[in-house]
Formats: structure tokens, C-alpha cells, sequence
């Protein structure tokens, strides 16, 4: 009469540690930052700064192929040391805000590499586009935060992309088409989340196979 309970016991102590690998992460946005970078006519790059609102990670640091990530980017956050030319960024020359508040980052597949590094395949939509994206990355530090109390991991990693790819055209006489990121963020564990990671399409198993 035990034998039932007793065999799905087993099974249980089998897989569960599988799936039990794979934790959910959540930004931390005090500590996450994006730094971008574009030509000023030859004469300088201009500097600016982005804030991440939202972003999930399934990871486990075993096994990073089984990692996704997901990041929500507040457009209307930016940051470039004047008023005015906020305002003309986030005006319909360039990000049009008021029609495309957020922008969004997701992963396809995560390579592991050496020391500690990585690449992120992905996919990035902004301006109403979504164009593939992969991001060269660092994890820098997985340890408890002895002043957070929370197990948390930091990575660097930045990337390179073209704003006329996304529709963004418009005076690249004077503001370069190149658009370079840099990218420091933490991710905090959520021991207690239970929210599935984003399933792997078919055409995202046979991207990263031609890849």
C-alpha cells in the first residue's frame, strides 16, 4: 500500500533539484545603471544616462544556459546635464517618449564563457522596433550583501548599436548613428518567487543553433 507514495518520493528527490536551480533575480534599481555614449560632431562623445524600472533574471549559477533575463528602461528617465536638450532627445527627433516610454531587453540564450564572463543574445526593442542585440558581460561578484542581507549578483557588460536601425534617422550629421553602451547592474535573489521562466520559441532554438 506504500509503494505508490513511496516511488513518486523518489521521483520527487530526483528532479526537484533540476528545477529548483533555476532562481528568480530582481533588479536592483538603486544600483543599476546605463551609461550611453554618441558622437557630438567629431568634436566629443556625449554622455547620458538611462534607468532600468524592471528586470527579472532566472539563473542559476551552475548552469547558465538555463538563464533568461528580462528589463523593462524608462525612456523618460534620461539624463544629459541640460533641460533643453532632454527635452529635444525626448522629443520625436530622436526617442519620441510620449509614444514609446519604455524600452525592452530579452534574452534568446546565455553563452558562459571564461572568467566569469559571458554573452547575452537577445533582443531589443526601442522606438517602436526590435532588432537582435547581444550584450559581452562580467559577473563580477555572487555573495550575500552584508548591508542589504540578500544574497545579490553584479555584472558589467556593454554593447554597441545603431539608433538608425530603430528608426531614429534624423541628424546624424550632427548626433553619430553609433550608439555605445555600458552597462553595471545587481540583481537581488527572490527567494521567495515562483513566476516561471519565459519559454525558449523554436525559432530562438534555431537562432542560437546557426549562431
Amino acid at each position: 500500500m506504500c509503494r505508490r507514495p513511496l516511488l513518486a518520493l523518489v521521483f520527487l528527490s530526483v528532479v526537484a533539484p533540476a528545477g529548483a536551480a533555476v532562481e528568480v533575480w530582481r533588479l536592483d534599481p538603486v544600483h543599476t545603471q546605463i551609461l550611453f555614449s554618441v558622437d557630438h560632431q567629431g568634436f566629443n562623445q556625449s554622455l547620458g544616462l538611462l534607468k532600468a524600472s524592471t528586470g527579472t533574471l532566472w539563473f542559476d549559477p551552475q548552469d547558465w544556459s538555463t538563464a533568461r533575463l528580462e528589463v523593462g528602461i524608462d525612456m523618460n528617465s534620461l539624463l544629459l546635464g541640460d533641460a533643453k536638450w532632454e527635452e529635444t532627445v525626448r522629443s520625436w527627433r530622436f526617442l519620441d517618449t510620449a509614444r514609446w516610454p519604455q524600452a525592452h531587453y530579452r534574452s534568446r540564450t546565455v553563452e558562459r564563457q571564461a572568467d566569469g564572463r559571458g554573452l547575452i543574445r537577445g533582443e531589443l526593442e526601442l522606438h517602436g522596433r526590435k532588432q537582435p542585440l547581444d550584450i559581452p558581460f562580467t559577473l563580477n561578484k555572487l555573495a550575500n550583501d552584508p548591508y542589504a542581507f540578500r544574497r545579490t549578483a553584479g555584472f558589467s557588460g556593454g554593447t554597441t548599436f545603431k539608433r538608425s536601425d530603430y528608426g531614429m534617422d534624423k541628424v546624424l550629421s550632427a548626433v553619430g548613428d553609433s550608439v555605445t553602451l555600458r552597462l553595471e547592474a545587481a540583481f537581488v535573489r527572490d527567494r521567495g518567487a515562483t513566476d516561471a521562466p519565459p519559454p525558449i520559441t523554436n525559432k530562438e532554438k534555431t537562432d542560437a543553433t546557426e549562431e
